[in-house]
């Protein structure tokens, strides 16, 4: 952090968040400290200007004690030079004395500030980092209270699953930090809760909330982390005047891994095993479609081979199955009824989506001859195949049978479920975090949410091959093959087992050519999004998902 004269706050929050403080942290503190947050979603724009737009006190005056903490709710625009603005919320706090010392040497990077209340030197610092300000949100919630600020209210809302959550023994809620996520920061209570910081804000409530309080006090669906509470915030112009999450407090789930790093450990060892044989020839079913491969038991040699993780991919696919009933299941709340899906709606999906792949088709050719060597080759075969792709998104001919469409995940994958007692629990129902929140609140074909974990199942089995191949090089070629046996049984699995457990739902096509139809089309345009998303992020690993797509369109 460069060194600046202190920010004096003799005045409390008023002197920080007055005329000459605020234009300080507007212009200098705030547009150095946010682009390099992880959870900072415009790195690739550059920030033109910072705007507070409104503050809420949580906390006591500064008068008290050298090592006290203080805490304040701050909601934060920023003006890019090319696009919309984007709107953070973030809470503040200071520390002075010896608390500063150990701020920083534990978390340096989440300080914002220097700052000086009469003889007392500190730091004004994110205030997830804050144990005070941690409790203060969590009684919030706790409480069900509410905070006015100056333009917006701030409420807590304690959730039905919340007394019974709270009742468990335990002596105290010790505060840690959560390590692993990009887009929000949680902090973890003790063994019991899990409080989730939702960092960019939109118009809204976020569908985290919303379908977590759905599926927890609505629904027998217990598959995943009971909701326990959120805060929500209402009256803001950057919102437009609508109510907006700014937090989600869940029951904490003791589990196994995630369901990504499961798998890896899995194909680990699978790798290690299939190294040391021949690969059989004639393995039939080897040119089927999945759902044609579902339709018929796994082969020995993937039973033998695959063991316990086919039992884990057809749990999964029943889970999967059965979230998509607890979702469609009849209701007199606007946001969760189910809803028509006609030609007409899928039509106009197709327009878009067909558009869209001849954009990063585009791309990909302009993109050749800067990818590795290993990658040119399918990069081009897939480029040869652009009129086979966009013709799987034309138009539908008017035959197709009315379904439904209903609330989904809508960023469903391995990395979003929990392995837990050999089973699985669905978490983080945001949707993916690059679209707007309208369309992550829509109403959609849940056959997107099945492609979506197929298309994850053929990620694992490239990314384990690629560990292991770094440590045994020499094993690549003849692994090849099994990769393909891993992704294909297991995602043949998952889908068997979600077919029969759906089978006759409303939002379920009728015949297995209508289905076929359109899993294809949702699995080929996550493969299409793949591509777009490896060509800006890892070149390298672009080749998973062009692999996907030859396979889908041979």
């Amino acid at each position: 952090m460069t060194e600046r004269p202190p920010l004096n706050v003799t005045a409390g929050w008023e002197s920080i968040f007055g005329e000459t403080g605020r234009r300080r942290l507007e212009t200098v503190e705030l547009p150095e400290y946010l682009p390099k947050q992880r959870w900072f979603a415009g790195k690739s724009r550059k920030v033109k200007s910072v705007r507070i737009v409104d503050w809420i006190p949580l906390s006591v005056p500064l008068n008290v004690s050298s090592n006290a903490s203080h805490s304040t709710l701050v909601l934060v625009q920023i003006e890019f030079d090319t696009g919309s603005p984007d709107l953070y919320f973030l809470p503040l706090a200071m520390r002075f004395g010896d608390a500063e010392n150990e701020l920083q040497r534990t978390a340096p990077k989440a300080i914002i500030a220097r700052v000086v209340s009469q003889t007392r030197a500190g730091v004004l610092y994110d205030g997830a980092f804050d144990d005070r300000t941690c409790l203060l949100l969590f009684s919030l919630i706790e409480n069900a209270s509410s905070v006015k600020a100056r333009d917006a209210r701030v409420q807590g809302i304690r959730g039905k699953a919340f007394l019974d959550l709270m009742a468990q023994p335990e002596t105290t809620l010790q505060l840690r930090r959560g390590s692993a996520e990009q887009s929000n920061t949680s902090i973890l209570f003790g063994d019991r809760f899990i409080l989730k910081l939702f960092r960019r804000q939109e118009p809204g409530l976020n569908p985290d909330v919303e379908i977590g309080q759905y599926l927890t006090e609505k629904t027998s669906f217990a598959q995943i982390p009971p909701f326990a509470g959120s805060i929500e915030v209402d009256g803001l112009d950057a919102t437009d005047g609508k109510v907006a999450s700014l937090a989600l407090l869940q029951g904490l789930v003791a589990n196994e891994g995630d369901g990504w790093k499961w798998t890896l450990e899995e194909l680990d060892r699978y790798y290690e095993a299939c190294a040391r044989l021949p690969f059989p020839e004639n393995l039939s079913g080897e040119g089927d479609g999945l759902l044609e491969l579902s339709e018929n038991p796994p082969t020995q040699v993937a039973r033998d081979q695959l063991g316990l993780y086919l039992e884990a991919a057809a749990t999964l696919g029943r889970r999967t199955a059965e979230l998509h009933l607890a979702l469609a299941t009849p209701t007199d709340d606007p946001a969760f009824a189910p809803e028509a899906l006609t030609d007409a709606d899928l039509n106009a999906q197709l327009v878009d989506i067909r558009h869209h792949t001849s954009t990063i088709l585009d791309m990909l050719q302009e993109r050749l001859p800067y990818l590795p060597d290993e990658v040119v080759e399918v990069a081009a075969s897939v480029l040869g195949r652009r009129c086979q792709i966009l013709d799987r998104f034309v138009p539908l001919n008017g035959d197709f049978p009315p379904t439904q469409r209903i609330r989904i995940h809508g960023d469903y994958h391995l990395g979003q479920v929990l392995r837990v007692r050999m089973d699985f629990v669905i978490l983080d129902f945001e949707g993916e975090p690059a679209r707007p929140l309208v369309v992550r609140r829509s109403k959609q074909c849940p056959l997107k949410d099945v492609a979506g974990m197929l298309r994850s199942f053929g990620y694992a089995a490239y990314a384990g091959l690629k560990n292991y191949a770094a440590r045994h090089p020499e094993d690549l070629p003849r692994l090849d093959p099994w990769a393909q046996l891993w992704e294909r049984s297991a995602a043949a699995e998952f889908l068997r087992a979600y077919y029969e457990a759906a089978q006759g739902a409303a939002f379920m096509p009728p015949g297995n050519v209508d289905f076929r139809k359109l899993l294809d089309i949702f699995l080929l345009d996550k493969a299409l999004y793949e591509v777009l998303y490896e060509l800006n992020s890892r070149p390298a690993w672009v080749r998973i998902p062009l692999m996907g797509i030859t396979s889908l369109v041979p």
